[in-house]
C-alpha cells in the first residue's frame, strides 16, 4: 500500500463552490441539499452502506461514473462513526478507500492537519490513507492521547479497531505536542487503544536530550477504568537502608470496590507489608480501610532489636441524600505506639500537624432520628490514644437515647402560662470504658479494670414571667445510675513497707443509685447605651449585665455510705461502693446555695474607612456571690475579650481577678487582701493570644481597569501572591499560689510565630513556618518547604533546619500513571543502610 499525496493540482478545473452529498445507487437515487436516504435493497455490494456526507469551503468534485469525491480547503466528511476533517480530501469509492492531507496556506506553510474521530480515538495526522471497508488505515506524523499519555508517531499502521502497530513513537504525559518536557522514545509499539501499549527498546530524552535511561520493552495501561494487574515497586533511600517500597497486586474487585496488595523490603533485614481496600457506592457511601504491618530492625548486627509496628486505618462516609433520618460514619486511626513514633514517609514530613501530635483518636457512629417520634439515639465506639505512655481508652460501645423537649400540657402548641410551659426532657446514656495500653491490646489483660455503666437523667422545668423583667425557671432533676463493677475498701496496715496502704476490691454485679437536686433561677438584663454621633470614629457604647440569682439544693443520700479504719492514722475513712465510677457516685453531703451572679459586657460602635459601622465586643466580666456559703463567698472575677480589631487581626485575653488574702502555702483565706497588707488584690491567672492575618491584597489598591490589560504573558505578568500569619502567646500564672515550687515560672509561655506562603509566580511556591520562644530561648518548631511546578513535572524541597533536623528532596512526574519515575533523597537521622 503506497502513499498518496493529493495535490491542489487535481481540483484545478473545478471553479464552483458547492455542498452535497453523494452515494452511486444501483437502480434510484434521492437526494436532498442536507441528506440522501436510499433504500437498503437498491444499493449493492459494491456501493455505500450508509449515507455520506461531505462539504467543502471552496469547491468539490463529484464524478459518479469513475466513483469518486474531491474536496479542497476545510474538507469535511462523515461515514457512519468516522468523521474527517482536512485541507483536502480524496474518496475512491471503488478501493473504498479516503486520502486526506494537507494544504499550503498565503505564506505557503502546510496547514489544516488531517483530525481523523473515530468512536472515542481521535488523531492529529500530516496525511491519511483509511479503507473504510476493512478499517485498516496508514498515517504519517500521528498525533493523538491515549488516557494520560501523548503519543507522536512517525508511520502509524492500523491493522483493525483492536490494533495499532507503530514506528518511531514518542510518548509522554506532557501536554505540550510540539516541545514536550519530557518523552520516551520506542522504534517499534503496538497499540490496543483504551487498553495498553507494549513498546520495544526504549530511550527517555528530556528537553530532547537523550538520558541513559533505556529499557528493553515496556508496558502501560491506558484504560481509563481500574483494571487488575501488578505494581512495580519504586526505589527508596531510608534510615532502614535501602529499599524497594510498594510493589505488589492491584485487583479491581468490581466497579465498586477494589484492593492493593503491596510490600517493602530494606537492606537491613526490615520489611513491610500494607493492604488498602477503597468502595463507593453512587448517592448511598464511600470509604477506604488499610492495614499496614512493620517488621523493623533497630541496631546493627550481632547485637539487633527487632520489633513490630502496625496501624488501622478506615475512613467511611454516607451520603446524606440516601437517608437523611440517620447517618454511620468511622473515623479510624488506630496503632501501635512505636508506629507512630518511629514511622513516617514524605506526606508525613509535610503535614506538621502530624509530627508535632502526642494523641490520636477514632470514632464510629451512628445516629438515627425518628421520623414520627421526637426521639433520636446513637450508637458511638471511641478511642484515644497517646503514642509517648503507649495508654489506651476505648468505649465500646456507647449508646445514647434522648426525648426532645415536650411540654405535656401545652394546648395546641400554646404556651402561655407557667402550666403550660411545664416542659422535661429525657436521656439514657450507656458505655463500657477500658483503659490499657497497646501492648495488652488483643489480649485477655486489656480486659482489665474496665468498666460498664448506664445513666438516666430526667429535668423537669418551667418558665415564670415576673413584673415583666424577670424570669423565674425552678428545676428539679431525677438522676439514676446503674452499675455493673462495685468496689469495696479496706486498709492493710503491712503495705509499703509497714506503713499501710488501702485495698480496692472490685466487685462484679449489679448495683444502683439515685440523686436529686433542685433549682431556681431568677434573671433579667439591664442596658446602657451612650452615643457619641454618626460623625465620631467612635460612635457609642453599650453596658449589658446579667443579673442571675441561683437557689440550688440537693439532698444527702446515706445509705450508701461506708467505712473502713485507717489503724496507721487511726481515723475512720468514708467511702462509697460507686467511688471511680463512669458517672459519679451518690450525693454523700446535703448541700445548700445562693448565689448571685452577674456578668458584664462592653460594646463599641466604630465607623470603619468605608463609612459603615462595625461592634465590637471589647470586654467581658462575670462574678458571683453565695450567699450560704460559710467563707469565700465572693467568686473571682472572669475577665474576658475577644476582638476584631480590623480584618484578620484577632485578639484574645482571658483574666482570673482574686479579692482574697493569701496564706503561707499560696491558699485562699477569709480575708479580704487590704486587710493582710497584700493590696487590692492580685491576677491569678492572664493569657493573651493575638493573631494577624494578612496578604498581597490587604494593602493593595483597588484599580478599576485592573481587567482591561490581561493579554499579556500571565507566567511573567503574574502578580506575586502572598499570605502570613503572625502570632503571639503569652501565659502567666502568679507564684503567690505556688509558693513551695522553686522551679515554679511564672510566665508558662511566651512566644511568637509566623506562617504563611510565598508565590513568585505561578510555577514557584514556598511555604514557611517558625517562631521564637522566649521562655526557652530557641525556635519553635520550623519547617521550609519549596514546590516548583514544571509542567508535567513537578520538584519539591522540605528542610528543617533546627533539630531534629531533617530535609527531604523530590523531583518526579505528575502523572499517576508513571508514579514510579522519581528522585529522592532524604537526610534522617540514625540512618542504617546494612
Amino acid at each position: 500500500m503506497g502513499l498518496f499525496f493529493v495535490s491542489p493540482q487535481i481540483f484545478a478545473q473545478i471553479k464552483q463552490k458547492t455542498t452535497s452529498d453523494i452515494v452511486l445507487p444501483a437502480k434510484k437515487i434521492k437526494s436532498s441539499a442536507d441528506s440522501l436516504k436510499i433504500k437498503k435493497d437498491s444499493i449493492p455490494e459494491s456501493t455505500l452502506k450508509v449515507p455520506l456526507f461531505h462539504e467543502a469551503e471552496d469547491y468539490s468534485e463529484e464524478d459518479i461514473q469513475n466513483k469518486y469525491l474531491k474536496l479542497y480547503n476545510h474538507a469535511h466528511i462523515k461515514y457512519g462513526d468516522i468523521d474527517l476533517k482536512a485541507g483536502v480530501i480524496y474518496v475512491d469509492l471503488n478501493k473504498k478507500e479516503v486520502y486526506a492531507g494537507r494544504i499550503p496556506d498565503s505564506l505557503g506553510h502546510p496547514s489544516q492537519r488531517p483530525v481523523f474521530k473515530q468512536g472515542n480515538t481521535e488523531t492529529e495526522n500530516d496525511s491519511i490513507r483509511f479503507n473504510f471497508k476493512t478499517k485498516k488505515a496508514l498515517v504519517w506524523n500521528t498525533y493523538t492521547r491515549q488516557g494520560e499519555f501523548g503519543m507522536n508517531s512517525e508511520v502509524l499502521k492500523k491493522y483493525n479497531d483492536s490494533v495499532i502497530f507503530v514506528k518511531n513513537i514518542k510518548f509522554t504525559t506532557s501536554t505540550d505536542r510540539e516541545h514536550p518536557e519530557y518523552y520516551f522514545l520506542a522504534h517499534k509499539a503496538k497499540i490496543v487503544p483504551g487498553k495498553k501499549i507494549v513498546i520495544g527498546t526504549t530511550q527517555m530524552w528530556i528537553e530532547d536530550v537523550a538520558t541513559p535511561l533505556v529499557i528493553p520493552f515496556g508496558f502501560f495501561p491506558l484504560t481509563e477504568s481500574r483494571t487488575s494487574g501488578f505494581l512495580m515497586p519504586t526505589f527508596a533511600d531510608t534510615k532502614y537502608g535501602y529499599a524497594l517500597t510498594n510493589g505488589g497486586f492491584y485487583w479491581a474487585i468490581n466497579p465498586y470496590a477494589d484492593l492493593q496488595a503491596t510490600g517493602d523490603i530494606f537492606t537491613n533485614g526490615s520489611y513491610g507489608l500494607q493492604l488498602k481496600s477503597r468502595y463507593f457506592k453512587r448517592y448511598k457511601f464511600s470509604g477506604d480501610i488499610g492495614f499496614k504491618y512493620l517488621n523493623r530492625i533497630e541496631q546493627e548486627l550481632p547485637t539487633f532489636v527487632q520489633n513490630n509496628q502496625w496501624k488501622i486505618t478506615w475512613q467511611h462516609r454516607r451520603d446524606g441524600k440516601s437517608d437523611p433520618l440517620s447517618n454511620f460514619s468511622a473515623h479510624v486511626d488506630f496503632g501501635s505506639s512505636k508506629y507512630y513514633r518511629d514511622s513516617y514517609n514524605y506526606a508525613d514530613i509535610l503535614n506538621t500537624d502530624k509530627r508535632l501530635s502526642n494523641e490520636f483518636g477514632s470514632s464510629i457512629s451512628y445516629q438515627k432520628r425518628m421520623a414520627d417520634l421526637p426521639v433520636n439515639y446513637a450508637l458511638n465506639l471511641n478511642h484515644t490514644q497517646n503514642v509517648n505512655t503507649g495508654r489506651l481508652d476505648l468505649t465500646l460501645p456507647q449508646f445514647n437515647l434522648s426525648v426532645s423537649r415536650l411540654y405535656p400540657f401545652a394546648k395546641n402548641g400554646m404556651k402561655n402560662n407557667a402550666f403550660q410551659r411545664i416542659n422535661f426532657t429525657y436521656s439514657f446514656d450507656a458505655q463500657q470504658r477500658i483503659s490499657t495500653t497497646d501492648s495488652l491490646f488483643f489480649t485477655k489483660g486489656m480486659w482489665k479494670g474496665s468498666k460498664l455503666a448506664a445513666k438516666h437523667t430526667l429535668p423537669i422545668s418551667t418558665t415564670v414571667k415576673l413584673f415583666k423583667y424577670f424570669n423565674l425557671q425552678p428545676q428539679i432533676q431525677y438522676t439514676e445510675v446503674w452499675a455493673f463493677q462495685t468496689v469495696e475498701k479496706s486498709w492493710d496496715p503491712n503495705l509499703n513497707n509497714g506503713d499501710g496502704g488501702e485495698v480496692i476490691t472490685e466487685k462484679k454485679g449489679f448495683k444502683s443509685f439515685r440523686n436529686i437536686s433542685t433549682s431556681a433561677n431568677l434573671s433579667t438584663t439591664l442596658y446602657g447605651t451612650y452615643l457619641f454621633g454618626q460623625q465620631h470614629v467612635l460612635q457609642g457604647i453599650r453596658h449589658t449585665i446579667n443579673l442571675g440569682l441561683n437557689a440550688a439544693y440537693t439532698p444527702i443520700f446515706d445509705r450508701f455510705i461506708k467505712h473502713y479504719y485507717n489503724s496507721t492514722d487511726h481515723k475512720t475513712v468514708e467511702y462509697t461502693i460507686f467511688d471511680g465510677g463512669l458517672y459519679g457516685k451518690p450525693n454523700t453531703l446535703s448541700s445548700k446555695s445562693l448565689f448571685l451572679n452577674m456578668s458584664n459586657s462592653f460594646e463599641a460602635k466604630i465607623k470603619k474607612a468605608d463609612g459603615k459601622s462595625k461592634k465590637i465586643r471589647f470586654l467581658t466580666a462575670t462574678t458571683g456571690y453565695n450567699f450560704l456559703a460559710d467563707s469565700l463567698k465572693i467568686n473571682k472575677i472572669n475577665l474576658s475579650s475577644t476582638a476584631t480589631i480590623t480584618q484578620g487581626f484577632t485578639v484574645n485575653m482571658h483574666a482570673l481577678y482574686d479579692f482574697y488574702a493569701l496564706n503561707n502555702n499560696g491558699q485562699d483565706i477569709d480575708q479580704f487582701a487590704w486587710e493582710k497588707g497584700q493590696g487590692l488584690g492580685r491576677i491569678q491567672t492572664f493569657s493573651l493570644t493575638t493573631s494577624y492575618q494578612f496578604n498581597n491584597r490587604t494593602f493593595a489598591k483597588k484599580n478599576k481597569n485592573a481587567n482591561k490589560n490581561k493579554e499579556t504573558s500571565a507566567l511573567y505578568n503574574n502578580p506575586i501572591k502572598w499570605q502570613i500569619s503572625l502570632n503571639y502567646n503569652f501565659n502567666y500564672k502568679n507564684k503567690a499560689y505556688n509558693p513551695n515550687s522553686p522551679n515554679f515560672n511564672e510566665i508558662g509561655t511566651h512566644s511568637v510565630s509566623f506562617s504563611g506562603d510565598l508565590n513568585f509566580s505561578p510555577s514557584w511556591k514556598i511555604r514557611y513556618q517558625s517562631g521564637y520562644d522566649f521562655v526557652n530561648k530557641g525556635f519553635t518548631f520550623t519547617q521550609f518547604s519549596f514546590y516548583r511546578d514544571l509542567k508535567s513535572w513537578q520538584m519539591s524541597f522540605t528542610w528543617n533546619p533546627f533539630e531534629p533536623s531533617y530535609w527531604y528532596f523530590k523531583i518526579n512526574i505528575k502523572s499517576s500513571v508513571l508514579q514510579g519515575i522519581k528522585y529522592d533523597k532524604r537526610k534522617e537521622p540514625f540512618k542504617k543502610f546494612f
